[in-house]
């Protein structure tokens, strides 16, 4: 088989990509996707099951077993972060990539319902500029409103710790208190992967085919220019046999963060030290406390906060600190850590979220760093095998994550103890008053944090876009450097964590690279085509 695309891996990144350059009916795409056409599993489309375990046909050892990737699990939540992460990207050496030039590509692929006045009158606010309503992914506040007094107890407790009524959440300033948007259809009720959006419209489209099957390597060809050439894909079949597809003009692969190169068994071609370093996640912690009265419903509110508002009066100390002993060493990743000290303390992007949350007779808070210091890496276990990555994700090996941890958890229980908020709860069930009790030490905290630390599953980085000089492995066409023609789309390539989550760049993201990958079309060099 050949075509003139082929897309290794059909998640959130891989099917934006899929749809956008088969719309040109003379371009032919395969994706190739190890995961069934989970569309209408009751499992995916039930809002009410968000953040239950799935079975491993749905999620399998980090890996994508099902058409639309994370999207068809994870927690809906549609938070794009604070302008300054994205124009980070472009402080680190990625011309165009800033918030600016990002945001057309947001609104591009956004179908915003616009709340109901009963949705207003609930806390849900918006400002419309900010918001797409002609996209193909549908995004929107649920219709379940949560108790009222829920969400305005959080609302009033937050004013009273400093934490202002955020309009948007996404306009780019993410601090302060809001409700945020979900990936779902509002009028159906039904979570909204990018399966549902950008594969289930053109499922049909004869330029478009999804292939079944587990991509084990690249092939390449050499150039006379001296570029390596993708010439396509060699994958295992939905029966396990050994098959391979062309690619004409190029390989996209979109497999995710934790499936970098070194996965595929690719014979090493390049040096590129880059790949699978640099890997970047937040922390997270939960606590749960029994609820004074039943909750039902949605929550999505939550609450962001700067390093002014963690550190107070002690921020510029902390600042002048944590750039003097930051950890690092290596050069190459000097001028990441200072750009990203500089989003923190000078530019102050928010650096924290605490997430509200309610489950029946019991209620609670997620607090999460979400702009860490300590980066880990994703590479092939001892044993070689692909199907088993180490993943490090090194947290709290940094002191000032740790330090900002140990603010944050202090801060969010806090939360708990203020008027209203205060008057929804009774006694902390997890970890409990005896682990971590209001006026808990240094040292019990310290103790619940190191003991009770998972991570969100906003990975980032492993085949980041950045100079090669500082461990890039793209250049910012998303090509892979040394090569003509491989690109990676997916969250891998992003350099920097946003104070929101994921999700919502890789989309913004796979839009602007399919309009790249148009535009290359027109320059093309025949000495480097596929």
């Amino acid at each position: 088989m050949a075509f003139d695309y082929v897309v290794a891996g059909g998640g959130t990144a891989g099917l934006v990509i899929a749809n956008r350059l088969s719309e040109n009916p003379s371009i032919t795409v395969a994706v190739v996707e190890p995961g069934q056409d989970v569309r209408d599993d009751p499992g995916v489309l039930d809002v009410d099951l968000t953040g239950v375990t799935y079975s491993p046909t749905l999620d399998w050892n980090f890996k994508s077993t099902a058409l639309g990737g994370t999207t068809v699990i994870n927690g809906m939540y549609y938070i794009r972060g604070d302008r300054d992460n994205y124009d980070a990207w472009e402080h680190l050496g990625n011309p165009g990539w800033n918030w600016t030039t990002l945001l057309p590509y947001f609104l591009r692929s956004e179908k915003f319902a616009v709340p109901t006045g009963a949705q207003i009158k609930a806390g849900r606010s918006y400002i419309p500029r900010y918001h797409g309503e002609e996209g193909l992914l549908q995004t929107g506040h649920p219709y379940q409103v949560e108790n009222g007094s829920f969400h305005q107890s959080a609302k009033e407790t937050c004013e009273t710790l400093g934490f202002a009524l955020n309009p948007d959440m996404n306009s780019g300033e993410t601090r302060g208190f809001g409700a945020y948007p979900q990936t779902l259809d509002r009028d159906a009720n039904v979570r909204e992967s990018a399966a549902r959006a950008y594969y289930e419209p053109i499922d049909s489209r004869p330029s478009l085919r999804v292939i079944p099957g587990t991509v084990k390597r690249i092939t390449f060809r050499n150039s006379a220019s001296g570029r390596l050439v993708a010439t396509g894909v060699e994958y295992t079949d939905d029966k396990d046999n050994l098959a391979f597809v062309t690619a004409r003009k190029e390989v996209i692969l979109s497999a995710g963060t934790y499936v970098v190169l070194t996965r595929n068994n690719i014979q090493t071609k390049l040096d590129l030290p880059g790949v699978g370093e640099g890997f970047q996640d937040q922390p997270l912690w939960v606590l749960l406390f029994q609820a004074a009265t039943n909750l039902t419903g949605h929550v999505p509110f939550a609450a962001f906060a700067t390093a002014r508002d963690i550190f107070g009066a002690d921020t510029n100390a902390v600042a002048a600190t944590t750039k003097l002993n930051g950890g690092v060493s290596a050069d190459a990743l000097e001028k990441r850590f200072r750009v990203q000290h500089d989003v923190i303390f000078d530019k102050q992007a928010s650096m924290t979220e605490f997430e509200f949350f309610s489950l029946g007779d019991v209620t609670g808070i997620v607090f999460s760093p979400t702009l860490p210091f300590s980066w880990g890496s994703v590479h092939l276990d001892g044993t070689g095998q692909t199907d088993s990555p180490a993943i490090d994700h090194n947290f709290l090996s940094i002191d000032f994550d740790m330090q900002t941890a140990l603010k944050v958890g202090r801060i969010a229980r806090k939360m708990w103890s203020t008027k209203p908020l205060s008057e929804l709860a009774g006694n902390l069930t997890v970890p409990g008053d005896t682990v971590l009790p209001e006026n808990a030490t240094d040292a019990e905290w310290t103790e619940f944090l190191t003991s009770s630390c998972v991570p969100a599953f906003h990975c980032i980085g492993t085949c980041a876009m950045l100079p090669r000089e500082l461990g890039g492995v793209v250049d910012p066409t998303l090509k892979v450097y040394g090569t003509a023609n491989l690109r990676v789309v997916d969250a891998s390539v992003i350099p920097h964590l946003m104070s929101g989550h994921p999700s919502a760049a890789v989309y913004a993201l796979a839009e602007r690279a399919a309009d790249l990958i148009k535009e290359a079309l027109s320059v093309e060099s025949p000495d480097d085509s596929g």
